[in-house]
C-alpha cells in the first residue's frame, strides 16, 4: 500500500504532467520532478545542500509555506539562469522554460489549497466601511463629517477587495478600538436632554486671516474682508480655508444651521495670465461650504474629515448675500473655500513680479522678497480671489424632537419616567437587539442584556444612561460584529442570514423593513421573492454605496491617489479635485450600466461616459460644457458629441480613474497597466516576477522609449513567457499620462513619439485602446467571468474557486445570448446556490 505523503508526491507528478499538457503548442512536455533531479539535487542534497538549499526532500505534494518559499527560490533562480552553474550540466532552453512553467504552475495551485475555505465562506466580521455603514442606519446618524472607524486598523485586502472573511482578523486593538466607537457613537445619538434654542451669531469687519496672510491684510483691509485665494487642495495653502477666528467652540448641537454670507468676486477680468494666477477666468467663481473640527484646531488647513457641504456661484463686482442650509456637527465651525481658486497663490507672487512687472502700479514694482510682494499685491494689485464682508450663522433650524437618532435609540416615548418601567425596558432592548443582531434574539440573549443593564443601574446611573450602556454592550457584540454562518448540516443560510447577506451586497448595511418583514414570513428563499428584492434594492438611492464599494474592490478604485500625481506636472489634478470627480465619473458610468440594464460588454465598447467641465478639460472637450455649468456631471458621447471619432474614451479603458490608479503618479508603465488590464479585465494574472529581477524604470532622458526598454527585457526567453502576454495590452494605453490626459509624445528631451501598437500571443494586432477593445470584445466570454466572479466574491466575502467553475457557468450561460445583461447577471447571482449558501 502506498504511504500518504507518496501518493500525494504522485498526484503532484499526474497534475503536473496535465499541466504541461496545456502548454502553449509547440512546448515542451517536461517532467519536473526528473528535471529537478538531473540539473539540481546533485548539488542540493539532503546531506550537505548548497545555499542550504534542500531541494531532494522538496515533496511537490505538500502546500506548506517553507515547501513554497523554496519552490519559489529555485524558480527564480532558474529563471535568472543562476542555476545550474556553470560548471554543471545545463538543460536546453525548452527544457528550462518547460521547467519553471510547470513549477510555476504548481506553486499557483499549492497557494490556493492555502487560502482555499473549500467553497465556503467563513466566519466573518464588518469591515470598516460596513461597520460605518451600518451604525449609521442603526441608530439613524448623519455621517457627513463623523466616522467612528477613524482609529480602527485599516482591513487587510485580498486581490483588492476588503471583505474576505479569513483575512479579516481579530485583534485586541481592535477590540478596543469597538468599544471607544461605540460609546462615540451612542453619545453622538443621545444627543441634548431638551430641544435646543435657536442661536444666532454675526461676524462683520474683523476677520483675521492666517499666519502668512495676517500681516498683508491688517496693511490693505485693517481685518474688514475674509479673502480666499488658493482652492481647497493646494499643498500650502495661503486662504484655501477661510475660517472664523472669533467662532472658537463652533456650534453647540448638531444640526442643520442656516449660514448666510456676503461675498463678491474679485479681479476675474484680472490682467495677468493664466500661466501667472493659474485659474480659469472663464468660470464664474463658486464659494464652497466644509467643515471645520474645532477640537482638531489648525482650521486654515487640510484637516481629515472636511467634505463639501454647499456651494455656490459668486456674483462679480458686488456684494451679494448667499444663503446656504449646511449640516453642522457640534463643536464643528462653517469654513468658507474658493472651490475653483488659484493654484499655488503663494507662487503666484513671485510669476506676477517676473512676467507682469509693467502691469503693477509703479509704486510696488520694484518690491522685492516674498513676503513684502504679498503685502504689495494684496493691497495694490489684482490677484483673482473671493472677498467675504459679512457672515451670518443661525440654528439647529430642523424642528424635529426627538431628533431621528433619538427615536431610534429610544423609540417614541423615551423621555418620560414612566416610558422606563422594566416592561418597556425589556420590549426596548429586544427590539433594538434584534434590528442589531440582523436576527430574532433569544431568551437567553435578552436575559443577559437586562441583567447588564440593571448592574449598570446598581451603580447608581439613571434609566436612559443604563440603557445606552447596555446598547454600547450589543454594539461589541459577536452578534453584531459577525455575520450570520450557513447552517451546519444543510450549509444553506436561514431566511434571516439570507436578508443580511443581500442587504450588504446591494447596500453595504444591515437589512431594511422590508427585508426583515419577509424573512419573519418565512418568504424570502424563494427565486422569485429574490429577483424582486433584488430590483427593489438596485433602484433604491442605498444602493449607491454597492456601487461605490463595489468599484473599490474590483477596479481597485480605493487606491486612486494613493500615490499623487505630481504637484508641478499635474497641477490640474489637484486644482479641479479631480480625484473626487474621476471616481464619480466611474461609479456614474457604472450605475448607468446597470439602470439600463444593458451588455456587460458595454464596459469596455461604449462610446460615452459622464463628465463635468472639469473632466471635459482633462479630456480635451470642454467646448461642449458651458462655464455657467462647471460642476453639473452630463452624459456626453465622444463619437457622436466631438466629431473628432471615439478618442479611445469611452468605457472603462479611457477613463481617468483607471488610467491614474494604473499609474504611479509620475510615469506611466506598460506592465503596470497590462498587469492591470491582465488581472482586472481578462481574470488571468501572471506570476510575480523574481525578486532580483530590476524594475523598468523610464529612461527621462530620453535615450530611448520604454518600448525599446521592454524590447530589450523580453530578449530573455523566461521574462519573454509573461511579457509577451502583459506588455501589448500597456502600449495601447500609452497614449494616456498619468492622470489620463491625451497624449502623442512622451515629455521627455528630445520628445519621442509614442507607439500604441500592440500584437497579442495569438498574433492579432491592433492600435491603441480602440484597438485593444475590438480584441477584448473577442474575449468577452472571459471579461464577464471576471466581472462575474467579482460580483461573487464581494457578495459572498471570500475567494471564488476553481471548484466553484460549475456554479460560475451556470450562472453565465443563460445570459450569454443577450450579452450578459448587468442587471440581469447581478438577479442571478443574487438567486444562484452560491449566494444562498
Amino acid at each position: 500500500m502506498l504511504s500518504p505523503h507518496l501518493f500525494r508526491w504522485l498526484i503532484a507528478c499526474a497534475l503536473l504532467h496535465s499541466w504541461c499538457g496545456v502548454q502553449a503548442e509547440g512546448a515542451q512536455r517536461i517532467d519536473p520532478v526528473g528535471f529537478l533531479e538531473s540539473y539540481c539535487i546533485d548539488c542540493h542534497t539532503t546531506d550537505d545542500p548548497a545555499g542550504e538549499r534542500d531541494l531532494e526532500s522538496l515533496n511537490l505534494g505538500e502546500s506548506d509555506f517553507d515547501t513554497q518559499l523554496l519552490l519559489q527560490e529555485a524558480i527564480d533562480e532558474l529563471t535568472l539562469r543562476s542555476m545550474p552553474p556553470e560548471d554543471g550540466d545545463q538543460p536546453s532552453q525548452e527544457e528550462r522554460l518547460a521547467a519553471i512553467d510547470a513549477l510555476t504552475q504548481r506553486l499557483t495551485q499549492m497557494r490556493q489549497e492555502v487560502t482555499s475555505t473549500n467553497g465556503r465562506t467563513v466566519l466573518r466580521r464588518l469591515t470598516r466601511r460596513e461597520y460605518r455603514e451600518t451604525v449609521a442606519n442603526l441608530l439613524n446618524i448623519d455621517m457627513t463629517m463623523f466616522d467612528p472607524t477613524l482609529e480602527f486598523p485599516a482591513d487587510n485586502l485580498s486581490a483588492h477587495f476588503d471583505n474576505v472573511g479569513d483575512t479579516l482578523v481579530m485583534s485586541g486593538h481592535l477590540l478596543e478600538r469597538y468599544l471607544d466607537a461605540a460609546d462615540q457613537c451612542v453619545t453622538k445619538a443621545m444627543g441634548p436632554s431638551e430641544r435646543p434654542a435657536v442661536s444666532e451669531w454675526s461676524f462683520r469687519g474683523k476677520f483675521p486671516q492666517q499666519a502668512e496672510l495676517r500681516s498683508a491684510h491688517r496693511r490693505a483691509f485693517n481685518d474688514r474682508f475674509l479673502c480666499l485665494y488658493d482652492h481647497p487642495f493646494n499643498d500650502k495653502t495661503e486662504g484655501g480655508y477661510g475660517h472664523i477666528e472669533s467662532f472658537s467652540k463652533g456650534v453647540p448641537v448638531d444640526g442643520t444651521y442656516e449660514v448666510l454670507v456676503r461675498v463678491k468676486a474679485m479681479h476675474r477680468d484680472t490682467p495677468y495670465s493664466d500661466q501667472a494666477v493659474k485659474i480659469d477666468l472663464e468660470e464664474p467663481f463658486r464659494l464652497g461650504i466644509r467643515p471645520g473640527d474645532t477640537r482638531i484646531g489648525d482650521l486654515p488647513h487640510r484637516q481629515p474629515i472636511q467634505p463639501l457641504l454647499a456651494e455656490s456661484v459668486v456674483p462679480d463686482d458686488d456684494f451679494e448675500w448667499i444663503r446656504f442650509e449646511v449640516p453642522l456637527d457640534r463643536g464643528f465651525v462653517p469654513r468658507f473655500t474658493f472651490e475653483n481658486g488659484m493654484h499655488d497663490v503663494r507662487g503666484s507672487y513671485a510669476r506676477i513680479y517676473r512676467m507682469h512687472r509693467d502691469l503693477l502700479p509703479e509704486k510696488i514694482r520694484n518690491t522685492a522678497g516674498i513676503f513684502l510682494q504679498r503685502i504689495a499685491l494684496i493691497s495694490e494689485g489684482k490677484i483673482p480671489h473671493l472677498r467675504l464682508e459679512e457672515v451670518k450663522i443661525r440654528g439647529p433650524i430642523d424642528r424635529s424632537w426627538p431628533t431621528a437618532s433619538q427615536q431610534a435609540l429610544f423609540g417614541l416615548e423615551a423621555f418620560g419616567e414612566e416610558s422606563w418601567g422594566e416592561a418597556k425596558v425589556r420590549d426596548r432592548i429586544q427590539a433594538f437587539a434584534t434590528r442589531a443582531y440582523r436576527r430574532p434574539v433569544t431568551e437567553t440573549e435578552v436575559a443577559e442584556l437586562m441583567a447588564f443593564y440593571d448592574s449598570r443601574q446598581a451603580l447608581g446611573l439613571s434609566s436612559r444612561l443604563a440603557y445606552a450602556d447596555t446598547v454600547k454592550a450589543m454594539l461589541c457584540s459577536a452578534a453584531f460584529l459577525y455575520f450570520q454562518t450557513p447552517d451546519a448540516e444543510s450549509g444553506q443560510l436561514s431566511e434571516y442570514a439570507l436578508a443580511e447577506r443581500l442587504a450588504y451586497f446591494l447596500t453595504s448595511s444591515m437589512p431594511d423593513a422590508t427585508l426583515r418583514r419577509l424573512a419573519d414570513e418565512a418568504k424570502l428563499n424563494d427565486p422569485e421573492t429574490l429577483r424582486q428584492q433584488t430590483r427593489r434594492l438596485l433602484a433604491a438611492e442605498e444602493s449607491d454605496a454597492f456601487v461605490a464599494d463595489f468599484l473599490d474592490n474590483w477596479l481597485d478604485l480605493r487606491s486612486l491617489g494613493s500615490m499623487p500625481p505630481d504637484p508641478r506636472e499635474f497641477a490640474f489634478f489637484y486644482a479641479g479635485d479631480l480625484q473626487v470627480d474621476m471616481k464619480r465619473e466611474t461609479r456614474m458610468f457604472f450605475r448607468d450600466l446597470i439602470d439600463r440594464d444593458d451588455s456587460l460588454t458595454e464596459l469596455l465598447t461604449a462610446s460615452h461616459s459622464f463628465l463635468n467641465r472639469d473632466l471635459a478639460k482633462l479630456y480635451g472637450v470642454v467646448d461642449a460644457f458651458p462655464s455657467e455649468q462647471a460642476t453639473e456631471f452630463r452624459r456626453f458621447d465622444f463619437e457622436k458629441s466631438s466629431g473628432q471619432g471615439p478618442l479611445g474614451r469611452g468605457g472603462l479603458l479611457g477613463q481617468a480613474s483607471i488610467l491614474t490608479v494604473s499609474a504611479n503618479g509620475i510615469e506611466t508603465s506598460p506592465v503596470t497597466r497590462g498587469v492591470w488590464l491582465l488581472e482586472n479585465i481578462l481574470g488571468t494574472p501572471t506570476p510575480p516576477p523574481p525578486d532580483d529581477v530590476p524594475t523598468i524604470e523610464p529612461d527621462t532622458r530620453g535615450a530611448k522609449t520604454i518600448r525599446d526598454q521592454l524590447l530589450k527585457h523580453r530578449e530573455n526567453a523566461t521574462c519573454f513567457q509573461c511579457h509577451r502576454k502583459i506588455d501589448p495590452l500597456g502600449f495601447a494605453m500609452e497614449g494616456f499620462d498619468a492622470i489620463g490626459q491625451s497624449r502623442k509624445v512622451y515629455n521627455t528631451k528630445p520628445r519621442r513619439p509614442i507607439d500604441i501598437s500592440g500584437e497579442l500571443p495569438g498574433g492579432a494586432k491592433f492600435e491603441g485602446v480602440e484597438g485593444l477593445k475590438r480584441q477584448l470584445i473577442e474575449r468577452q466570454d472571459f471579461v464577464a467571468r471576471t466581472v462575474t466572479e467579482r460580483l461573487l466574491m464581494h457578495a459572498l466575502g471570500r475567494r471564488i474557486e476553481p471548484s466553484d467553475r460549475a456554479a460560475v457557468d451556470a450562472i453565465l450561460m443563460p445570459l450569454k445570448e443577450e450579452g450578459y445583461p448587468m442587471a440581469q447577471l447581478i438577479e442571478s447571482i443574487v438567486t444562484s446556490d452560491l449566494f444562498r449558501r
